[in-house]
């Protein structure tokens, strides 16, 4: 189910900001006896409104179809309602807002992409107003804060390192250009990789890294990088600015391989270069081409409910999983309301979800700190005539 298709556009969707409340789906105060509150923050306008319009329609997709399932807590039936808030991907407006969704909504849980805006919301739901904080970022910091109302969704990042070096350096490879998002989070993931390749004896070239927001130019930082000559160019932000980076090294005479972090994603980098440039490159898996029992129906929903002009990401499918997941576990705690005994029913709730909500590797594990794993875990290898080979990989210790 690969795409082809190239624009240059990203849909976005109407959402109320963390000071003006346009409707009550985005946040009136209270909530009807037969309505669960499902909070989000996260960018829903700007420059990154594209990926928070990701999270929101993903969660938004589970709600539609648990909805139409029904759903039942301790002998109630409810309507399950999504509030999201704008939050401009600033850390403190997503904990003001997390606040309100929590004491002016009742929201008993909580949906946050974004590391800093996360730990902006541990630091409240484990002092002043208590939450299930469903929290998706690969940083490994999330779980590391021993808050007890977090959820973690996607895998750890660090998770992916160990296994991309394996594919990549190989015999007669030996140099690494980095060109990655110069955010804390890019800068991490260059930190660990370039430990990870010297310790293969690989050299690691310099850091050319760039901020993938700011930056629209890439022939300069581009021409840096390859004017040492690397083997394997390490690189990864949003989708578009990647896809873009990767079409001007090709461009520049690059033929060397590419190594993504988990934050591009191919399905999307397709969109807006020739998928061609992608060829000889490690990332994370596609999700079209997961082959689960719900994989084909969140697809065609997406299709034609959000947009067919770009295509569904794990970003989506992850947090529809997510949504899922956490209302089982109401329906287990029989409770709506109480973050510590929905958090408590969220291990027995992985065997429990219909297997029609499992779309892109559903996790059958929850660790002590509060990490959703799926055992089954596999990335992407495009070779270097476009085809995808799919490499299981090792979730790392926490």
């Amino acid at each position: 189910m690969a795409r082809t298709k190239r624009i240059r556009t990203v849909a976005t969707a109407t959402a109320c900001t963390g000071v003006l409340l346009a409707s009550a789906a985005c946040g009136a105060g209270g909530s009807d006896s037969d309505t669960i509150v499902i909070g989000m923050s996260g960018p829903l306008t700007g420059g990154a409104a594209a990926y928070g319009t990701n999270i929101q329609s993903g969660l938004q997709l589970a709600i539609d179809d648990l909805n139409e399932q029904g759903v039942t807590v301790d002998g109630q039936e409810y309507q399950v309602e999504l509030r999201s808030l704008d939050d401009h991907y600033a850390p403190d407006v997503a904990a003001t807002n997390a606040q309100r969704l929590a004491e002016q909504d009742d929201a008993a849980v909580i949906f946050v992409p974004h590391a800093g805006g996360i730990q902006a919301s541990q630091e409240l739901n484990s002092t002043r107003t208590e939450f299930l904080l469903g929290a998706y970022s690969s940083d490994p910091k999330i779980v590391a804060q021993g808050n007890e109302l977090t959820m973690m969704i996607p895998p750890n990042f660090e998770s992916y390192i160990e296994p991309f070096v394996d594919q990549l350096k190989v015999d007669g490879v030996e140099r690494l250009g980095l060109l990655g998002t110069s955010s804390e989070y890019g800068q991490e993931w260059t930190r660990l990789l370039s430990e990870e390749w010297s310790s293969r004896g690989g050299e690691v070239l310099s850091n050319n890294s760039i901020d993938y927001a700011e930056v629209s130019d890439f022939a300069g930082p581009v021409s840096r990088t390859l004017a040492q000559d690397p083997d394997v160019i390490f690189l990864g932000g949003p989708s578009q600015p990647t896809a873009l980076i990767v079409e001007e090294a090709r461009n520049q005479g690059y033929e060397g391989s590419f190594l993504f972090m988990d934050q591009p994603k191919f399905e999307e980098m397709e969109v807006f270069t020739d998928p061609e440039n992608l060829n000889d490159a490690i990332g994370v898996k596609p999700a079209e081409h997961y082959d689960e029992p719900g994989t084909e129906h969140v697809v065609n929903r997406w299709d034609t409910e959000i947009t067919d002009e770009r295509p569904l990401t794990t970003e989506v499918s992850l947090n529809y999983q997510a949504m899922t997941l956490v209302v089982k576990a109401m329906e287990i705690a029989g409770s709506i309301d109480d973050p510590h005994a929905i958090r408590g029913a969220l291990e027995e709730a992985l065997g429990e979800v219909d297997d029609s909500f499992h779309v892109t590797g559903f996790p059958d594990e929850i660790t002590d700190a509060g990490h959703l794993l799926n055992t089954e875990l596999e990335v992407a290898y495009r070779t270097p005539e476009g085809e995808y080979e799919y490499l299981p990989i090792d979730q790392v210790d926490e």
